[in-house]
């Protein structure tokens, strides 16, 4: 009989000899220390809202998980939906042409049980699903990223066919644009101007049960940019971030700014510090707008997930809620065993106003 005040140093002395004191406690305190982070796997994150494909997207990517595919194979295969859709005018076939009228498609993937390992294309032309070129020069090389006519020589070599990317839709979208570009040309634009669907780069972040991650970013980059431009979507640590221990993260927007604060890495490496996605994805935008001044001229977004299935999304302009008024995120998709659904994210910043506009030098 233990007399006296019993403290635990006492009560664990005393019940020692009978086997049930610090194996017991720690065997308990274990058990409910996992029912508190017990993890939310598998897990799929998408930049991507779209509403004729969003939700087609996250399915894909959580089927190729219930098969018994690797996180990669999901993330290839989903951002493929999306590479593979005309409706889609920042991403592959059907995007936006660069300033001379054709398609430069820029993609990476990262694939962390692979020891992070990771591949690019750049400015490829002709080929409708660059990240799966991106997955073999990670796979087939001991290269990471290839450009422009070496890319394409490379994804022909290795069976993809070459096909001519822009679509009817498309080509009305640049005439349009060159139409209106100046007022001292003999180009003008028609009565009824073209308005297509609406896009944005791809990012598919992909978690499995087993905690192992990967991660794909596809684009067509800036609508209209110079021919040869490269973005952020290829760049390692800019548009894209994997690391199987801590977690991964994607960029969209404008590419250059990524580029500048190794935006996914940042975001990455601050997981890694503690922070929660959300949190991570705060600090870069914050990061962005600081080197501004407070006032970009611009927009950035990051999505991320963490090894415990943990998400996050902010952009650093966000839009305004009609029915509200009130500034909201742009947008991010999830997949997870509640199945698929969209959630806002975080803004930090409004949308540009008219005048803020008119004063981007690069218009």
């Amino acid at each position: 009989m233990i007399k006296g005040k019993v403290t635990r140093r006492s009560f664990l002395t005393s019940t020692a000899g009978m086997g049930i004191g610090l194996p017991l406690f720690k065997l308990r305190r274990n058990d409910f220390k996992q029912k508190l982070i017990k993890a939310n796997r598998p897990l799929i994150v998408t930049s991507k809202t779209n509403p004729y494909v969003k939700e087609k997207i996250t399915t894909t990517a959580w089927e190729v998980l219930q098969k018994g595919g690797s996180p990669l194979d999901a993330a290839e295969k989903a951002t493929n939906i999306s590479e593979l859709d005309p409706r889609d005018r920042s991403v592959g076939f059907g995007g936006a042409p660069n300033e001379e009228g054709f398609l430069q498609l820029d993609a990476s993937v990262m694939n962390g049980p692979d020891n992070n390992n990771a591949g690019a294309v750049a400015a490829l032309e002709n080929i409708k699903t660059p990240c799966s070129v991106a997955r073999l020069v990670m796979e087939r090389t001991d290269h990471l990223m290839l450009v422009g006519k070496g890319a394409l020589k490379f994804a022909k070599m290795h069976g993809f066919k070459e096909e001519n990317l822009l679509t009817e839709e498309a080509r009305q979208h640049w005439v349009e644009w060159k139409e209106t570009l100046s007022t001292r040309d003999y180009y003008h634009p028609p009565r009824e101007k073209y308005k297509p669907e609406g896009g944005g780069t791809i990012n598919v972040l992909v978690l499995d049960a087993n905690g192992d991650i990967a991660g794909v970013t596809s684009t067509v980059g800036h609508h209209f940019k110079i021919v040869g431009r490269v973005g952020d979507s290829p760049i390692i640590g800019a548009g894209l971030y994997v690391d199987n221990a801590i977690g991964a993260a994607g960029a969209t927007g404008h590419g250059a700014e990524s580029i500048k604060v190794s935006a996914s890495f940042l975001a990455v490496e601050k997981m890694r510090e503690g922070m929660s996605p959300q949190k991570a994805c705060q600090f870069v935008c914050q990061r962005v707008i600081d080197r501004h001044n407070g006032k970009p001229l611009f927009g950035l977004k990051m999505v991320a997930l963490n090894k415990n299935g943990q998400y996050g999304c902010c952009a650093v302009r966000g839009i305004i809620d009609e029915k509200t008024g009130n500034v909201t995120g742009l947008g991010f998709s999830i997949h997870d065993a509640d199945g698929h659904r969209t959630e806002p994210g975080e803004a930090l910043l409004p949308p540009l106003t008219e005048a803020e506009r008119e004063s981007i030098p690069w218009r």
